[in-house]
């Protein structure tokens, strides 16, 4: 010890500060009430707050404090428009499927592609939701979860504000797939797509491939505001038994890829016209070869130049996953 150091005082641990969003649902309405006529008669702006101020500050915090929940629009539902059903055998091992909207024709589609995938001993399948508009649709929603749940179970409910009661969903009829899935989710999966992916992360050990999804598993109701306004609020929150609540945080991934919304846009579009796996399967790698050293040429930054091949680094992970999951099933 240093002759006439003091020895350090133990140091404690301070209390952390609350945050002005704590520190307002601290608040109780009397201390609401003296804060507002504070504001309004003191505050250095306040002949700016009159009525209609004070009301537009009020819904502003609604809508940050309720969202997704709480939105303002111009009265258009949204729609990712007739979003087409798609149907694919990867390197004929793994199966794909796109819902796109939610119609009773791509639910015909749906039995169909998964009875051909029994057919041909598809042991894993691949659901991409990404390409689903929003909906509100939940009973389209069960009629595709009890298509890969077994029967009699409780998909989920549906609690609507001021019933005493929730709707339960229950699968109807024995699933025709049984065999691995995993399901492919993003923050634009919302609605009755969401509910299908927290359906069969529940019911099916289906794992979440991409990224958190919206948290807009709610039913909505709108009121016209007039002036092209439309105030749309939630009206009804589904539930998945054995799940976190999905409104308003979403759904979590299990394994998180990332991917740029432009790029996936294009790739969705395109694949349906060059089919899916072309999206997966990277072409093999050009080698540098003597020729091209006498030529002075390199054979790779050709091939890279001229393909400029986009990956759908998603889809390929969740069928990298299927795959593997596949692989240890078979060997326990």
């Amino acid at each position: 010890m240093i002759l006439g150091a003091q020895e350090p005082s133990p140091i404690l641990s301070p209390t952390p500060a609350m945050d002005t969003v704590d520190r307002l649902k601290a608040l109780n309405a009397e201390q609401l009430k003296q804060a507002i006529a504070a504001v309004r008669e003191k505050h250095v702006e306040c002949g700016t707050l009159d009525d209609t101020e004070m009301a537009r500050s009020t819904l502003r915090g609604l809508l940050d404090g309720l969202y997704p929940g709480l939105d303002l629009t111009d009265g258009k539902e949204p729609s990712g428009g007739d979003a087409p059903f798609c149907a694919e055998t990867l390197d004929g091992k793994v199966g794909y499927l796109r819902l796109g909207s939610p119609t009773p024709e791509h639910l015909a589609q749906l039995d169909k592609a998964l009875g051909d995938f029994n057919a041909k001993n598809i042991g894993g399948v691949v659901l991409d939701l990404r390409a689903t508009p929003e909906s509100s649709d939940f009973a389209w929603a069960a009629q595709v979860g009890e298509r890969f749940v077994p029967k009699d179970k409780i998909l989920f409910a549906l609690s609507r504000s001021g019933d005493k009661q929730e709707k339960k969903f229950t699968s109807s009829a024995a699933s025709p797939f049984r065999g691995v899935m995993v399901v492919l989710a993003d923050s634009q999966t919302a609605g009755a797509a969401e509910v299908i992916a927290a359906v069969l992360r529940a019911n099916a050990h289906a794992m979440i491939v991409g990224a958190t999804t919206s948290g807009r598993a709610v039913e909505f109701a709108s009121i016209d505001l007039g002036g092209g306004h439309h105030l749309r609020y939630a009206v009804a929150e589904a539930s998945v038994p054995g799940l976190p609540p999905l409104y308003p945080g979403g759904l979590e991934p299990d394994l998180e890829v990332p991917q740029d919304e432009q790029e996936r846009e294009t790739i969705l579009a395109k694949s349906l016209e060059k089919g899916v796996a072309g999206f997966v399967f990277e072409r093999g790698r050009v080698q540098m070869n003597e020729a091209a050293l006498v030529a002075g040429t390199d054979p790779e930054i050709d091939a890279a130049e001229q393909s400029e091949q986009l990956i759908d680094r998603p889809l390929q992970r969740a069928v990298d996953l299927v795959t593997a999951i596949k692989l240890f099933r078979q060997r326990d």
